[in-house]
C-alpha cells in the first residue's frame, strides 16, 4: 500500500477512478479509516464518489465491522440517490449481516424497490450468518412461493443455514431439490456443507461414506470439518483417518495435529498427545495468530492474538483477565473434557 500511495500522491490531475482504486485499496486492506479520509478528500478536490466508490466502502465496512461508518455510507447513498440500485442495496443487506445488525439488513431487503435473486440470496445468507437459521428457511420458501429461481449460491446459503442451524431432514431436502428440481450439479462447496451437516449430527460414519463416495475430489475443508466433528463426538477411528489425510495435503498446518490431540486428551491417549506434540516441534509447525477488529467510538481496530504492541494493552488485558475470573468463578473455563485447557497447553509447546 505504500508503493501504491506513493503513486497516486505523484499524480497531478486524479480522476474517480483514481480515487477509487486508491479507496478500494484501502478497504480491502482493512484500513477504512484512510479510506474514509480520501473519500471526503476526493470530494474536497471536486470529484464526485460513483457507484463503484460507494461499493468499495460498503464492502470494506463489511469486513472489517465497521457498522457506524457504514451507516454513514447507507445515508450518504440516499442522499446521493443510489439507493434505487439493486446493486448498492444487495451490498448493504451484506454489510450489515456482517457486521451483525441484522435488523437493517431486513429493513434494506424488505424496503427495496425490486429484488433479484442475489438479493433474496445475500438476505439468506446474512440471516444464516447471523443464527437466525428458520427465519432463512422460511425466507427461501417464500422465494419458492413468489416462483424465484434460486441459483447454486442460494443453495449454499440454504445449506449453510441448514448446517449451523442443525436442520438435517431440511439439508437433505435442499440438496435433493437443487439436483432433482433444479438441475443443478452440486459443487465441492454444496458437499462440504452435507458433510459437515451430517458430522455435526455425530453421523460419523454417514459424513465419512458420503465424502468418500463424492464425484469431486474432497479438500482440506471437508477433512477438517470431518476432524472437528470427531473432536465434538469422541471418534478417536474416524479422526484419525481424517487428520491422515490433513497431514498429506497440508503437512505444515497446524488444525490437525491439534485437534487430534485434543481428541487424544479427551480419551486419556497421552501416547497420541505426545506423537501429535512431537510431530508439531519436529516440523516446526506454529499456530497462526488469529486476527480480529471491532469498531470503538468511529474507530476501526485490530487485534492479533498475543500482540502486546496495542497501545492500550494494559487496559485491554486487564479487562481480559477480569472476564477469565469471572468464567473461572462460573465453571466455564474448561470443558469436561478437559478439552480447552488443552488447547491452551498445546500453543504454548512453540
Amino acid at each position: 500500500m505504500c508503493t501504491a500511495r506513493e503513486s497516486f500522491s505523484s499524480i497531478c490531475k486524479r480522476s474517480c477512478v483514481t480515487w477509487t482504486a486508491m479507496i478500494s485499496g484501502y478497504a480491502k486492506k482493512q484500513g477504512m479509516d484512510e479510506a474514509l479520509n480520501l473519500f471526503n478528500a476526493m470530494e474536497a478536490a471536486g470529484e464526485t464518489p460513483d457507484l463503484v466508490t460507494v461499493l468499495s466502502m460498503i464492502s470494506g465496512c463489511g469486513q472489517t465491522g465497521a457498522l457506524g461508518l457504514g451507516k454513514w455510507i447507507d445515508a450518504y447513498a440516499t442522499m446521493n440517490c443510489l439507493k434505487h440500485n439493486v446493486v448498492v442495496c444487495n451490498a448493504l443487506i451484506d454489510m450489515y449481516a456482517k457486521c451483525g445488525s441484522i435488523s437493517d439488513s431486513r429493513d434494506v431487503f424488505n424496503t427495496m424497490p425490486s429484488k433479484t435473486v442475489v438479493s433474496w440470496t445475500t438476505m439468506i445468507a446474512g440471516l444464516a450468518l447471523n443464527g437466525s437459521f428458520e427465519e432463512a428457511l422460511n425466507l427461501f420458501n417464500r422465494m419458492i412461493e413468489l416462483e424465484m429461481k434460486p441459483n447454486h449460491i442460494t443453495f449454499l446459503a440454504i445449506l449453510q443455514a441448514c448446517t449451523h442451524g442443525g436442520f438435517l431432514e431440511k439439508g437433505w431436502e435442499c440438496f435433493n431439490m437443487m439436483t432433482k428440481v433444479y438441475k443443478i450439479s452440486p459443487g465441492l462447496d454444496h458437499y462440504s456443507c452435507m458433510a459437515d451437516l451430517l458430522g455435526r449430527k455425530g453421523k460419523l460414519k454417514e459424513a465419512l461414506k458420503f465424502i468418500q463416495d463424492m464425484p469431486v475430489e474432497p479438500d482440506a475443508a471437508i477433512w477438517s470439518g470431518l476432524l472437528s466433528a470427531c473432536k465434538i463426538h469422541h471418534n478417536i477411528e474416524i479422526g484419525e483417518y481424517a487428520s491422515q489425510r490433513l497431514f498429506e495435503m497440508e503437512p505444515y498446518v497446524s488444525f490437525p495435529y491439534v485437534e487430534m490431540a485434543n481428541i487424544y486428551a479427551s480419551a486419556g491417549r497421552w501416547d497420541g498427545v505426545a506423537r501429535m506434540r512431537y510431530m508439531m516441534r519436529s516440523n516446526r509447525i506454529k499456530k497462526s495468530p488469529g486476527q480480529s477488529f471491532v469498531e470503538v467510538n468511529g474507530k476501526t481496530c485490530a487485534f492479533t492474538v498475543e500482540d502486546r504492541g496495542h497501545f492500550d494493552r494494559d487496559l485491554i488485558y486487564a479487562v481480559l483477565d477480569g472476564l477469565i475470573l469471572q468464567s473461572k468463578e462460573e465453571g466455564s473455563s474448561q470443558h469436561s473434557d478437559g478439552t480447552q485447557k488443552f488447547d491452551l497447553e498445546i500453543s504454548n509447546i512453540e
